[in-house]
């Protein structure tokens, strides 16, 4: 009996031994060939770096969106009394249909002339429009998404957790939460080989990554300029003095007045901008999501036949936002 203890122990009966992949597969789990940490033992940080512009793509509603912003950047006063039209303000109408010709055409001027003295956070409204076109552009085209990744032999768990914007030139993460379309876990399966080669099959993922750019765009404006696009654009321009001031121009002895009206012409015309803008972010929901397959190489650093980190990781994605089903390939790095 105590023989064959000995024997047994000396076989490690009962247990994996070196190199017998810890259920991957014979020659598996050795510095040179490492396999996954056990997903028990706690997943691994993976970041995906999505970029649409490699794929030279720039979805309308994108381009829409950055177009709205830009034109209010170019001719404020233009812009918010056509978003204040189109949105159906009553106060547009009410104006316009009761001032003299004379005045309305130099309104427009007096307006601008107003807005080009204002300041959010030292930048001109002009120059804040403007950068915050370039974020909205940016921060739908390129971003990082961060999920958790637990394996065992033959299967994964793979969950969405946040979205980085640092691709995107500025410092927000913005956690995924979980909104009503979301599918944010997937279970692919994944094949480990020699040399460390690791592969996932497909996985099908919906994302609202279009709200959640627009909150990282507006956590954006917080950092640059103290408040949300809405509350920055109402603080800067402060509508009640702007229409107490345009409404005491006059020319050829008439005067505009009206304060009313053109305090309901930029109260309205600033949420209209702002609602068009978050509106073509929602658009860019991502209901389709989809990573074909996965590649990477696993890198065990202490040599203990357990990869430290998931390095060299390319995503074969395919995504659909209202243009038909379209490549998007990625990148992603992981670590434990």
């Amino acid at each position: 009996m105590k023989r064959a203890l000995v024997l047994c122990l000396v076989a490690a009966c009962g247990t994996n031994g070196p190199g017998d992949g810890d259920g991957y597969g014979s020659g598996l789990g050795t510095p040179e060939n490492p396999i996954p940490q056990s997903g028990e033992e706690g997943p691994y940080e993976v970041a995906s770096r999505m970029d649409f512009t490699v794929e030279q793509l720039l979805p309308p509603q994108v381009e829409f969106a950055v177009v709205t912003l830009r034109t209010f950047s170019t001719n404020p006063a233009r812009a918010l009394v056509d978003a204040a039209d189109h949105a159906g303000v009553p106060a547009v109408g009410a104006l316009y249909n009761v001032i003299p010709g004379f005045i309305k055409d130099r309104l427009e001027g007096w307006i601008n002339d107003e807005l080009a003295k204002v300041k959010i956070n030292g930048k001109t409204l002009q120059q804040y429009a403007g950068e915050v076109a370039a974020l909205a552009e940016t921060a739908l085209t390129q971003f990082q998404i961060d999920s958790t990744l637990a394996m065992e032999p033959g299967t994964a768990t793979h969950t969405l957790v946040g979205i980085d914007f640092a691709p995107a030139g500025f410092d927000v993460q913005v956690p995924i939460t979980g909104l009503a379309a979301d599918v944010l876990t997937q279970h692919p399966t994944i094949t480990v080989t020699e040399g460390g080669a690791l592969g996932f099959g497909e996985q099908h993922f919906g994302l609202n990554i279009g709200d959640y750019a627009w909150t990282g765009v507006n956590a954006a404006s917080v950092q640059l300029f103290g408040a949300d696009i809405r509350t920055a654009l109402g603080n800067g321009i402060n509508c009640s003095a702007l229409a107490h001031t345009i409404a005491g121009k006059c020319a050829l002895n008439v005067c505009v007045g009206h304060e009313t009206e053109l305090r309901g012409i930029c109260e309205g015309g600033l949420d209209a901008i702002v609602n068009t803008v978050h509106g073509r972010f929602t658009a860019m929901n991502l209901d389709v999501f989809r990573f074909v397959t996965g590649e990477a190489l696993l890198v065990d650093d202490d040599q203990d036949g357990i990869a430290d980190r998931i390095v060299d990781g390319t995503w074969d994605g395919e995504l659909n936002i209202g243009l038909g089903l379209r490549k998007a390939p990625a990148t992603f790095t992981a670590s434990r």
